[in-house]
């Protein structure tokens, strides 16, 4: 949920060797191609629930558990051992195409044409918010990072806890509010995928801030990771925030 390598002390303070140093546009192309393996990884998830569908009728949601688990756990190796991401940050995109492959498909069973139109905003939202980021609208400011990243921390930690309290039999008329498609439930999408657009702001500026500071070139494959992450995050939030608003119609 939240973008634990944009962490400004893990961030600036990492070892400087040689001249090779990362660059803007070097962590753009690693962006891309994280994409570009996300979404292979995706259509042929798609794809193969597609024909699983009509030979077994099997269901995806061990498939969706597996890729998220497996997700988080290459999330938190490059936060802790950066020099890893090439290898974590690819391995982090096959699992989170599978994911959002499976993910999609759902949604699509019962709103079929949802997915598309999710992946439509997310990408608009990426465009208008680097768009207000070069123009300066919106700013990575010192204090605009602490806001978004202590309400990104704070909903982490409350949903894990709502979901902890959920194993024992407990919070499940919050738990029902907030993911419902009730008032409450859209507003509280409408608030996460608020945040999660605003993250990307926090991301381009530690990225572009990096840069300036000539961070070493294996950070470029970190930039890359963080934001794959933001737009997973994003795109999942869009996909909910829409599923709700077609529940109530």
């Amino acid at each position: 949920m939240s973008n634990p390598l944009f962490n400004e002390e893990r961030w600036h303070n990492v070892e400087r060797t040689g001249s090779d140093v990362m660059t803007i546009n070097g962590a753009v192309k690693k962006t891309g191609f994280l994409l570009f393996i996300l979404l292979l990884t995706f259509g042929a998830t798609w794809d193969s629930l597609e024909r699983t569908k009509l030979v077994f009728g099997m269901s995806p949601g061990p498939t969706i558990a597996v890729a998220a688990i497996g997700g988080l756990v290459l999330a938190l190796i490059a936060m802790f051992a950066p020099r890893s991401s090439p290898i974590t940050g690819t391995l982090y995109a096959v699992a989170q195409g599978v994911l959002l492959g499976a993910a999609s498909w759902i949604y699509n069973q019962k709103f079929h044409g949802l997915p598309v139109m999710a992946a439509t905003l997310t990408f608009g939202t990426l465009i208008g918010m680097l768009f207000l980021y070069s123009q300066r609208i919106l700013q990575a400011t010192p204090m605009f990072n602490k806001v978004i990243i202590g309400a990104t921390v704070g909903l982490m930690l409350g949903v894990g806890l709502l979901f902890i309290l959920n194993l024992f039999s407990m919070g499940q008329s919050l738990t029902t509010a907030l993911y419902g498609s009730g008032w409450i439930g859209i507003g509280f999408s409408v608030f996460c995928v608020g945040l999660a657009a605003f993250n990307l702001i926090v991301d381009f500026g530690f990225i572009e801030n990096s840069a300036k500071a000539k961070a070493p070139k294996y950070m470029e494959w970190v930039g890359a990771l963080g934001l794959v992450i933001t737009l997973v995050w994003l795109y999942l939030e869009i996909l909910r925030l829409l599923s709700k608003l077609q529940s109530n119609r």
